[in-house]
């Protein structure tokens, strides 16, 4: 009886006398996606209207109002004369709606800014703002979601403070390095845990790119199967009071994605499609000699007697060379030698091989997303495909993905619902094949190759030039890499299924219990095949040649002629089991008491299985036996291996929260892990974390609730113990099978040990600190945030020395320390709002510190221990500028002293061969001190900033991202004691050579000036050559602001739409990476990738796009 009188009260036209009405038509949509809201409020302000009583001269306020239909749709009687309506809708803002000279208006209601209603998702627990606790940040998919962007993590980069999100190579598919307040581990995993629904996925560590060895591979990881156009919203949880729960994986915070499901209503269907239109990387920026610069910088040290290394090598020593001129340009200059030599070095000014447009391509892509949702109040359902080719801007590099997605919710019965979910996708990614060669990698070798080696000759056929020679051994081997990219292949296909299955009971007002099973199977293929003319199958079977070597070619090989395929099969399957209870109760409307207790089972396996078949056919598909001479040669070329491994994991977790008075609330949580990582000695198999926090939602005060431009004011507080698990260690003794001689004729079983074990091996710890503000003021135009946190490893896993009687130097102990600290703001305006024009901002910045307590450097290590000092340090060698002869000097007790007194070198063997060994009196210990910390290369400063403007149907985002005060040191764009005058550099060394650069280092040689810089020569070449590669010469501190995109969009009028039948058209164009603002990056493609010279460019794409809605 109670909801019919309520609804009689809304919905039942007043009596008004004496006034005229007209009707007014409208829909009401969610400003975030564009949804719409069924039934939200449209309604008359009662204080607007009056109806006549039964006493004269009364006149009595009341309330006229509607609500929308399944179609987010409503039709409203209302007085003539009246100018607004009003329409709320819970968790949004209500709003006025001008109504003057209109029949039909679209209502986009913005969230509520305010603590009620609004709900933020952990993974294990969903919690009222109002009562969160703990650093959390989160953000709707829709507003930072990029077009063309291929997977999740490359959308995070600037939009949330205390987030680093760095592209370390541009390369298609290649994951995005994420750091969440600094470094918690010395050598574990550094990469946060990714949570989708409740699940954790396994498999996402992102490698060193900086290796090169690493940086061409294809990596295969669970988040690069999920489509973007999927995600609802992504929420980052950040101190411990919010990862304490996940227990020994959430030390490196957690990242948890929630994706779209189906709502009861009218069937939606949603389509997008996005063409982008991707140019090449500009190549100026690497600052290379063209041919005319090239030969002048070999001539100007073809005219220098004291460089003779390699003195036959590039083209103008082979024509000075062939034609005996050498000896007579040294001595007359470029007069002295021949026409016939003249003419031919003039010839090589004119040569262009037109690199870029050979190794790189302008490329189009495509992405295309069709999803389908609804449903009723008995069932849901969201149901989607997704499609997304993306070619890079290296030519032959190509990534491929297709989604399937299925969601659907059932009521089983009023208190019993049941979900399913499947995630489905399918990958393909290709790339150039590299295996141990810096030939084969395209942006080295663009830098490298000499600019007047022709890549063809004038019929189209590849040209193998003596200069471009690559080689094993004394071994000579032809090279093109055009012909080299034609005659290889290296291919990832993934297949993936993430299935979730939800139970959620309600036992009563006050218990639920909810169930959730996690199942994901990921398959990949890995493939590397090569011709036979191939120089990496050249490369790879001339290390099986023996019996000597004639014409520059072994006499033997045990590898047989053909072609090569190499196969890795891998299959990682996981299961994850929650069970929880929760318990939630109001008391006398003042105590709010909500607690949960559960458990959590969990497996992963992996196999890998990989295999390789030399003499390969690719026409049949047919190899031929390798005949091995002994197990040594197997050992090198192993034809089948298979690496197994499964782990296991038991938690038992509980959370309690109590609220008094919606103003006060306390949050603690424990959780036990336990894994058979660790766990040899039984005291050390569960690791115990914990974590106690409370908030003060201030604004709800009586003294300050009456201070009309405060909005909200909270302060949290949150003290945890957080786990990180370090894979790459183990308590057990490490070995590898093996079988090894005994006796003449016999041989047995054995086991190589390769670590010694440590039965206390454990989890590794983290203990966090967090204190923070959240501040809204002017009805919550200005939105602020602020935290401060500390954070300190202790327990992490590091090398420690041990006695050498043990067979080793060392072996992993967990005794290693270290902090962070550091705070985050973020500010979110809206700077201007009306009918027509709004205009909002947001802002984030962060700043990390990090420092390693306790370590101990490994035996031999050629840098200090970081101890004191970031766990990403940069060292360098401290120089005072260069001599008169244009080398390094530097600064000893006060005095200017050369490269000899400072590295403290000596004549080792000046009493028999005087000026041939050059050795140091200082210790290696010493010589280490001679570094100096210049910082880290984790950046000092982060964040972006996010402009976002609309008039009528018009809207404009403006994201940027920044980092400040990155340390990096740059590789040498030439080595200066061995310059390859085969190989190409940047336009620095001729400017060098002919004296208009005082800065960098001279070419040296044992013979430079008057011969003194012999050893110095030795230093730099054999005994210490990363001295040289650390000189502070290369150090810079790079600080940068990327404009990541620019995205305009137009939606159709509502009038439009009714007639073509729609409920939703945007057309929009976005420019993403346009334009990075730094303090420089010469001689790279990009600042995130400064140093790098493996690194592929990043993209710049300019998409159209179109958005419909039925």
């Amino acid at each position: 009886m109670k909801r019919l009188l309520t609804w009689l009260l809304i919905c039942l036209p007043a009596i008004v006398m004496a006034q005229e009405t007209r009707q007014i038509k409208g829909r009401v949509l969610s400003t975030t996606d564009g949804d719409v809201l069924i039934g939200a409020s449209v309604f008359i302000d009662k204080s607007t209207i009056g109806a006549e009583t039964g006493v004269k001269g009364v006149i009595e306020n009341i309330t006229m109002g509607t609500i929308t239909d399944l179609d987010g749709n409503f039709i409203l009687e209302v007085p003539k004369a009246l100018k607004t309506i009003s329409c709320s809708f819970l968790g949004f803002e209500t709003q006025v709606v001008d109504i003057a000279g209109k029949d039909f208006v679209t209502i986009k209601l913005n969230d509520s800014n305010s603590q009620l209603g609004e709900i933020v998702v952990t993974g294990y627990q969903k919690i009222e703002k109002r009562k969160l606790t703990s650093a959390v940040a989160k953000v709707n998919a829709d507003n930072i979601r990029q077009a063309g962007i291929a997977s999740v993590d490359q959308m995070l980069s600037g939009q949330l403070a205390g987030i680093t999100a760095v592209s370390e190579t541009g390369a298609p598919g290649a994951p995005t390095k994420i750091r969440i307040r600094g470094t918690a581990s010395l050598n574990g995993t550094q990469d946060p845990l990714w949570v989708l629904d409740g699940i954790p996925l396994e498999g996402n560590e992102v490698p060193d790119y900086n290796d090169k060895d690493n940086i061409d591979q294809l990596y295969n990881s669970s988040i690069a199967g999920l489509n973007p156009q999927d995600i609802k919203d992504i929420t980052i949880l950040k101190d411990a009071a919010a990862t304490a729960i996940y227990g020994a994986r959430a030390a490196n915070g957690v990242i948890v994605i929630t994706s779209k499901k189906g709502k009861a209503g009218k069937m939606k269907v949603q389509f997008s499609s996005n063409t982008s239109f991707i140019s090449k990387p500009d190549f100026d920026r690497l600052n290379l000699m063209n041919s005319d610069e090239k030969v002048d910088a070999e001539l100007a040290i073809a005219s220098r007697t004291d460089l003779t290394y390699d003195s036959y090598r590039g083209g103008v020593a082979e024509i000075l060379n062939a034609n005996n001129d050498w000896a007579n340009y040294q001595s007359n200059g470029i007069d002295g030698i021949s026409p016939e030599s003249l003419a031919a070095i003039n010839a090589l000014r004119t040569i262009d091989p037109n690199l870029e447009d050979e190794l790189y391509q302008n490329a189009v892509n495509q992405d295309q997303s069709l999803s389908f949702s609804g449903g009723n109040d008995l069932a849901t359902y969201y149901f989607s495909l997704g499609s997304h080719t993306e070619k890079g801007t290296t030519k032959g590099t190509s990534l491929s993905r297709y989604n399937v997605t299925l969601k659907t919710n059932i009521k089983l019965t009023d208190n019993l619902t049941f979900g399913v979910s499947m995630f489905a996708n399918q990958r393909k990614n290709k790339s150039f094949l590299t295996e141990g060669s810096m030939l084969t990698n395209p942006s080295q070798y663009i830098r490298s190759s000499n600019p007047y080696l022709r890549l063809r000759d004038e019929n189209g056929d590849f040209v193998h030039h003596n200069l471009e020679q690559g080689s094993w051994n004394i071994v000579r081997l032809n090279y093109n890499i055009l012909e080299e990219r034609e005659g290889t292949s290296h291919i990832l296909k993934g297949q993936s299924l993430n299935s979730i299955f939800d139970l959620n009971w309600k036992l009563n007002s006050n218990f639920t219990f909810r169930s959730q099973f996690g199942y994901s199977v990921d398959k990949a293929n890995t493939t590397k095949e090569a011709v036979e003319e191939s120089y990496y199958v050249r490369r790879t079977r001339n290390k099986s040649g023996y019996d000597g070597v004639t014409d520059f070619k072994y006499n033997k090989y045990f590898i047989p002629q053909g072609g090569m395929l190499k196969n890795w099969d891998s299959d990682n399957t996981y299961y994850n089991l929650k069970n929880i209870l929760e318990y939630s109760k109001l008391f006398n409307d003042l105590h709010e008491v909500d607690v949960m207790v559960g458990n959590e089972l969990r497996e992963s396996k992996y196999t890998q299985v990989f295999s390789a078949a030399y003499g390969w056919n690719g026409r049949n598909n047919t190899s031929k036996p390798v005949i091995f001479r002994d197990e040594s040669d197997a050992k090198s070329f192993p034809l089948f291996t298979k690496t197994y491994r499964k782990n296991r994991y038991a938690s038992f977790f509980a959370t309690g929260s109590y609220t008094f008075n919606r103003k006060y609330t306390f949050f603690g949580s424990v959780r036990f892990d336990g894994s058979d990582l660790f766990g040899v000695d039984d005291k050390y198999r569960y690791l115990p974390l914990y974590a106690l926090s409370g908030s003060w939602n201030a604004s709800e005060e009586s003294f300050l609730s009456d201070i009309d431009w405060l909005s909200s004011l909270k302060f949290r507080s949150s003290y945890g113990l957080q786990g990180n698990i370090d894979k790459q260690s183990s308590p057990y003794i490490v070995g590898t099978p093996s079988v090894v001689s005994n006796l003449p004729g016999q041989s047995e079983d054995a086991i190589i040990v390769e670590g010694l074990p440590n039965e206390k091996l454990r989890w590794e710890k983290t203990s966090t600190y967090n204190v923070g503000f959240d501040l809204a003021v002017l009805r919550h135009a200005v939105r602020m945030s602020f935290d401060y946190y500390t954070r300190k490893g202790t327990d992490l896993i590091g090398i420690q020395a041990v006695p050498t009687e043990s067979g080793y130097n060392s072996m992993p102990v967990n005794w290693a320390k270290m902090t962070n600290k550091g705070w985050e703001l973020s500010i979110s305006t809206r700077n201007i709002q009306t009918e027509n024009f709004e205009w909002n901002t947001s802002f984030n910045i962060s700043h990390n510190e990090n420092e390693v307590l306790k370590e101990q450097a490994r035996v031999n290590q050629l840098t200090p221990s970081r101890e004191g000092y970031s766990a990403n340090s940069i060292w360098v060698i401290k120089t005072e500028g260069l001599d008169a002869n244009g080398y390094p000097q530097f600064k000893k007790d006060g005095n200017i002293v050369s490269g000899d007194e400072y590295f403290g070198l000596y004549d080792e063997w000046a009493d028999f061969y005087p000026n041939n060994k050059a050795g140091s009196n200082l210790s290696n210990d010493e010589l280490n001190e001679l570094f100096v910390n210049v910082g880290s290369s984790d950046p000092e400063y982060s964040g972006g900033i996010i402009n976002t403007f609309r008039y009528k149907n018009i809207d404009l985002t403006v994201s940027a991202n920044f980092n400040l005060g990155m340390n990096v040191i740059e590789r040498p764009p030439y080595s200066i004691t061995e310059y390859d005058k085969a190989r190409n550099t940047s336009t620095d060394l001729l400017n060098v050579l002919n004296g208009s650069n005082t800065i960098l280092p001279n070419l040296m040689g044992a013979a430079s000036g008057e011969g003194q810089y012999w050893m110095q020569t030795q230093l730099y070449n054999t005994l210490r050559p990363d001295f040289y590669n650390h000189l502070d010469i290369w150090h810079k501190e790079v600080d940068y602001l990327r404009i990541s995109s620019i995205r305009l969009g137009y939606s159709l009028s509502q009038d439009v739409l009714n007639k073509v039948g729609l409920s939703n058209v945007r057309f929009s164009f976005e420019a993403r990476n346009p334009f990075v603002i730094s303090n420089g990056y010469d001689g790279y493609f990009d600042p995130e990738s400064y140093g790098n010279i493996y690194a592929q460019p990043q993209q710049k794409s300019y998409t159209l796009g179109v958005n419909l809605t039925f």
